[in-house]
């Protein structure tokens, strides 16, 4: 597999040489998120930002001109697209409230739009309502295959036909036994998989049990399950319909990681074909005919598995690793005759490129990047690091160096929010790399409660908010101080949303270990949290037997774990920094913050921008990250100076 080696010459044009990098070129808005290639090979659709807003574009692939854009207005993103035909895109679209809120089951609405901007409609209204697309549908221009969840009939998922044109359905029948929580068609649009929902008393006793399709009828696929309720998520078909994939670690009975297991239609038997000993499957390449290539896991820097080694598109992607070894590859899309295929190639260093390769000629043409004003030739790498918590528990955490550094440079530890199921990975950090370019390391610890490592990981961090979790940053200071990375006198902490609250939360329980800390959109007031606060948490997303099992309950215990009963012990600068038109944590917690630190005359720095849960707006992300550096020179100093 020959990669031109024009690809060099060409990214090299596009990187700009330069000594100091302004803060705006690491926090600009990406001008595409992704990209997808035509059925007739003649178009490209992409998302990019704009203001609050993640849009789509189309545009000529021959000439890369842009034929037509959509917009659905303030906070409103295209989070996914598709093509329903060769002349009609899809476009998922949500409201995303700032650049620190989960999308992952936000409701979505289903527009439909002709790639020269004609004929836009709503085709799906999730009121009342949701949705999951299951098949394209390529042999149908008018009609998709989706599964559709009704909010009142609370009777599960059910398969439907959807006109891309006029936005009607039709319900296909459905015998699947019990509440249907997923459903999963083959690569010929058939439904062939199922999960079926049985709700317990406790949130630990719920169950999800699969369901394949044999000559039309369901049958429940036994598992010889090793623990009480294990964890099961369809995955896909093979190109000819013969295995499922699904992930599950109904084979372990602790210390669990989401295997990839394959059920044969034909010998009705499972087979495990891969696993990683502490990472959990969070990525996958399938082929032009849905065939599965790869899977990658959450570990380490672009670790993977090949699945068929065999496939002609595998063998692309196999000289695509040779030709970008540093990177990950994602393959994007294919036209529909497999010749054509998007490409995206991402790293630590490189925030996002895509190509198009033309599998016949074997060649790769470059078509856009995601900050293409970043120079990558002044980014760092970033490091996977393992140690253990003082418990004996595993973690992982990524290091990020400053280039040339011949000395200890201050330290920032960065906890990423959640908490629970989210999870820091290797990749590119616009954070780690503009702190890096002043002199700051900076070190991001998957925390146990994190996502990525499998389920029993994640259950240690239950009823640990302040706590385990805690003691796990606190252990990886400690770490890093014994590695000699880090100076005991130049330790800050900061984080955003959950990680806000480490951070104030940090300094309040163990004062003599960091030197500052830095709170972003943080919770501070866990009495109000979930119940009174404003919050769309505390109007019903999360359910009190979830809120009760993970955060725990009851007046006195929230008052314990709460920054804004305990300012008291803080002993060191801070800096708290929220947004006013925050939906997910509402300003009530800054100001009830404030408010506390003002009747304990405690000094602090305080910035207020009308933005989000994230500052979604350029001019407020720049004057954020203006003044931590500010704040951090001050306090930790940089190697720089």
């Amino acid at each position: 597999m020959i990669i031109l080696r024009w690809l060099c010459i060409v990214l090299c044009f596009f990187a700009v040489s330069v000594s100091a990098i302004e803060t705006i070129t690491f926090f600009e808005n990406s001008k595409v998120r992704n990209m997808k290639v035509s059925p007739d090979g003649l178009h490209v659709a992409f998302n990019y930002e704009e203001g609050s807003e993640v849009k789509l574009g189309v545009a000529s692939l021959s000439t890369m001109k842009l034929k037509s854009s959509f917009g659905f207005g303030e906070n409103q993103h295209v989070v996914n697209f598709h093509w329903g035909s060769n002349n009609r895109v899809l476009m998922e679209v949500t409201e995303v409230t700032g650049n620190l809120v989960r999308i992952e089951g936000s409701p979505l609405n289903l527009y439909a739009a002709n790639i020269d901007g004609s004929r836009r409609k709503l085709i799906f209204n999730n009121q009342a309502s949701s949705y999951t697309i299951l098949h394209l549908l390529p042999d149908d221009s008018d009609n998709i295959l989706i599964g559709k969840f009704h909010w009142a009939e609370r009777n599960g998922m059910r398969p439907f036909t959807l006109n891309i044109h006029k936005g009607t359905d039709l319900f296909l029948g459905n015998n699947l036994p019990g509440v249907a929580a997923n459903l999963i068609a083959d690569n010929s649009g058939n439904v062939r998989v199922g999960v079926e929902y049985i709700k317990g008393e406790n949130f630990d006793d719920n169950k999800f049990v699969l369901h394949v399709k044999n000559n039309e009828q369901w049958e429940k696929l036994e598992l010889p399950s090793k623990r009480a309720n294990p964890q099961t998520q369809p995955f896909g078909f093979n190109a000819n319909n013969d295995v499922a994939y699904f992930l599950s670690n109904f084979d372990t009975k602790e210390n669990d990681t989401l295997g990839l297991f394959a059920y044969s239609f034909v010998k009705k038997s499972v087979e495990l074909i891969a696993r990683h000993p502490y990472s959990d499957i969070t990525n996958f390449n399938v082929g032009h005919d849905g065939e599965l290539l790869a899977v990658y896991y959450q570990a380490g820097n672009i670790e993977f598995d090949f699945i068929n080694t065999t496939h002609a598109d595998s063998l692309l992607l196999a000289g695509l690793k040779k030709s970008f070894p540093i990177h990950n590859i994602k393959l994007t899309s294919f036209d529909r005759k497999g010749k054509l295929a998007i490409f995206a190639v991402s790293g630590d260093r490189n925030p996002g490129e895509f190509f198009l390769y033309d599998l016949e000629k074997r060649q790769a043409k470059y078509l856009a990047s995601a900050l293409p004003n970043l120079p990558k030739e002044h980014l760092v790498p970033m490091q996977e690091v393992r140690f253990n918590a003082r418990d004996g528990v595993g973690l992982s955490a990524y290091l990020t160096l400053p280039k040339d550094n011949h000395k200890k440079p201050p330290l920032i530890v960065n906890v990423h929010g959640g908490p629970f199921g989210v999870s820091d990975s290797w990749g590119f950090n616009s954070e780690a790399q503009f702190f890096a370019h002043h002199g700051y390391a900076t070190l991001q610890v998957n925390y146990r409660g994190s996502g990525g490592y499998g389920s029993d990981f994640q259950r240690l961090g239950r009823l640990q908010w302040g706590k385990a979790m805690q003691e796990d940053l606190v252990d990886s200071v400690n770490w890093a101080i014994e590695q000699g990375i880090a100076e005991p006198e130049r330790i800050c902490i900061y984080g955003g949303s959950y990680g806000g609250y480490a951070a104030i939360w940090g300094v309040i329980k163990d004062p003599k270990l960091y030197q500052c800390a830095i709170g972003y959109v943080g919770v501070y007031d866990m009495s109000i949290f979930f119940k009174n606060d404003g919050s769309d948490a505390s109007r019903g997303n999360r359910s009190e037997q979830y809120l009760t099992s993970h955060v725990g309950d009851g007046a006195d215990y929230l008052k314990s774990i709460s920054p804004v009963h305990h300012v008291d012990k803080i002993e060191v600068p801070i800096f708290i920094v929220h947004g006013s038109k925050d939906v997910r944590v509402p300003i009530v917690h800054a100001e009830n913050l404030k408010k506390a630190l003002d009747k304990a005359g405690k000094e602090y720095q305080w910035m207020v921008k009308k933005d989000g849960h994230g500052f979604h707006h350029v001019e407020n992300r720049v004057a954020l990250y203006d003044a931590m550096l500010q704040f951090l020179n001050k306090h930790i100093g940089s190697s720089e100076k």
